[in-house]
């Protein structure tokens, strides 16, 4: 597959997860709300871990692709310091001694960006630009996965700091579906949708 083919199924992914949320609040001919606030909460909060699978998966798919000389979606090629014989061995050259690699991690991923790409291009830049958003996503994530007191914390302090007032709490679901305040035409999980996608599009164009 190529690196337009690596956008692409980043963006089904979102769109499959977009249609999952709305499920949630969907309603009977007669109005009633089919799910439970406990279900709704379910199904949105695993469509968000969903949606996290796809974006860490972009990345190492990505990755892989550049590292054995596929071509951007804009025709250029990524200056690279190693040459795997196939996907496979890029594979195992990015985890090296590890068991895997943590592509949540932004740090990791701008860190192993600069090993093997040269200047880290076309990683570094577009992460680095996001990276207050994907630690936002990861705390989401965190609290999706597992919430405890400090998970809690992390999610309402978070959601404090998005919608500009103080929230004691919050659910993932309660808060990723708001309308954003500085963007009322989409919801915070699409606000942060729209940035991964700008950010996705730039890492296959080659484009910093």
């Amino acid at each position: 597959m190529s690196l337009s083919d690596s956008v692409t199924n980043f963006r089904s992914g979102v769109s499959e997860i977009n249609s999952i949320t709305q499920k949630a609040y969907d309603t009977d001919p007669s109005g009633n709300d089919i799910f439970s606030e406990d279900q709704k909460e379910f199904i949105v909060s695993s469509a968000f871990l969903k949606m996290f699978i796809f974006w860490e998966s972009f990345v190492e798919d990505t990755f892989a692709k550049y590292l054995v000389g596929e071509v951007s979606t804009n025709g250029t090629y990524v200056n690279k310091f190693v040459t795997p014989n196939d996907r496979g061995h890029a594979l195992k050259i990015l985890i090296g001694t590890q068991k895997y690699v943590d592509w949540a991690n932004h740090e990791i991923v701008k860190r192993l960006s600069k090993l093997y790409f040269e200047d880290g291009e076309p990683f570094s830049t577009n992460i680095s630009s996001i990276t207050t958003e994907l630690a936002d996503l990861k705390t989401i994530r965190n609290a999706a996965a597992h919430l405890s007191s400090t998970t809690q914390h992390q999610l309402d302090a978070l959601a404090s700091r998005v919608l500009g007032s103080q929230v004691s709490n919050t659910t993932v679901g309660q808060f990723i579906v708001q309308l954003h305040p500085t963007n009322t035409s989409r919801t915070i999980l699409q606000n942060y949708q729209d940035i991964l996608d700008v950010a996705a599009e730039n890492i296959a164009a080659n484009r910093t």
